[in-house]
């Protein structure tokens, strides 16, 4: 758990590429070119489902999950309970944990995929003795699983999996880190193939997963491999705002992308942007605008209540049906050197309609009278553990 203070300082300006977030259906694509030896590895997404139009870079877009229960009545997401069913181990969070989960079939967001590029007859057809395979004959492309970087709060081990499910609901595991990574962490698709599976992660945060395809060209018989590649994934809402803002290695990078950075060297911590709607490329730490601000600092003034001035504290703040991983604490004092902060205060609440805000104002409950000095400010706290 990390508690952090609002404040100001004015600084120097550093941007960072934004990457686009893709919440439709989108496959890493592998195409194999003979006449250059070389591989080309890609999302492929919008258009047709079968022929999707659009090819974006890895590096340049990463794939969000909503921190929402699958079952929700309204607005549901991808988290779901893990079930009791032994073979379900293998995700790596216990019975009746949170799992976040981007699906086989089509929930109606970020629906990834794989697929096959390669034009016809550039693989060997083989048999293939996986047993998850069972002996099929076919122009086999395998994608494997080299790594996985993690970048977020959770305080257990965050696993990584990926599984196929069958009509009866019975898993085949084709990748998980809850054994480490080695050479069964594989996915076997035909060439000229799109298929889809669960994408399944265990703690809200970044997840850079290091895939590799490989197979053997159909010309000579000699296996074939891409270069490493990073697929990103923002799991939960503070991971999607960061990969709003941030792409590539960037997001992970602890002077850039990271909640503690301060990218733009406006004074703001990114945490601090992202509480107060903020940008953390650009250097715009100031207070929010009284009654009608969406974004801003809090704003601290005098107001006059029953003929007694008191502090007035005003901000903007996320709602918490949005599952922030943050609370927000407004807290007055008058001496600094005490660090006896209060809570107290009368708090009006207003909505944001179509927004994941509210703005929130609190009218501190001791009045000025003869002190010279008295001080507001709000406490934000970023949770490594969520009870839902």
């Amino acid at each position: 758990m990390k508690t952090v203070i609002a404040g100001i300082l004015a600084t120097l300006l550093t941007t960072s590429q934004a990457a686009l977030l893709i919440t439709d259906h989108v496959d890493i694509a592998y195409r194999y070119v003979p006449a250059s030896d070389t591989w080309q590895t890609y999302f492929v997404h919008g258009g047709d489902f079968n022929e999707p139009d659009l090819e974006t870079p890895l590096d340049h877009a990463a794939l969000p999950a909503r921190d929402r229960l699958t079952t929700a009545p309204i607005n549901p997401g991808d988290r779901e309970v893990r079930n009791s069913i032994a073979a379900f181990h293998l995700i790596g969070a216990p019975e009746g944990a949170p799992i976040w989960t981007f699906p086989q079939s089509n929930r109606g967001y970020t629906l990834p995929g794989l697929r096959g590029a390669h034009p016809t007859g550039t693989l060997l057809s083989y048999a293939n003795f996986d047993p998850r395979i069972n002996g099929l004959n076919r122009r086999w492309q395998a994608v494997e699983l080299l790594g996985v970087e993690y970048s977020g709060e959770a305080t257990d081990s965050p696993h990584f999996s990926l599984y196929t499910t069958s009509s009866f609901g019975v898993p085949t595991f084709w990748m998980s880190t809850v054994d480490g990574i080695n050479a069964n962490d594989r996915y076997y698709m035909p060439e000229k193939s799109h298929s889809h599976m669960n994408w399944s992660f265990t703690g809200l945060g970044i997840y850079r997963i290091t895939l590799r395809g490989s197979a053997f060209r159909a010309s000579d018989s000699q296996p074939i491999s891409s270069e490493l590649h990073i697929v990103t994934f923002a799991v939960g809402t503070l991971a999607t705002w960061r990969a709003t803002h941030f792409s590539g290695p960037d997001i992970v990078n602890p002077v850039i992308g990271v909640p503690m950075a301060d990218p733009d060297g406006d004074g703001l911590i990114n945490l601090l942007e992202y509480a107060f709607h903020l940008n953390p490329n650009l250097p715009d730490a100031v207070p929010m605008v009284a009654a009608t601000g969406l974004s801003g600092l809090p704003r601290v003034a005098l107001e006059n209540v029953n003929g007694e001035d008191r502090l007035a504290m005003e901000f903007i703040r996320r709602k918490a049906s949005s599952n922030p991983q943050i609370t927000y604490t407004p807290q007055f004092i008058s001496n600094l050197a005490a660090n006896d902060w209060s809570t107290a205060g009368t708090t009006t609440v207003t909505d944001v309609p179509g927004t994941n805000w509210e703005r929130v104002k609190i009218i501190d409950s001791h009045a000025i009278g003869s002190m010279t000095r008295r001080f507001g400010r709000v406490k934000i706290t970023l949770q490594s553990t969520i009870n839902y």
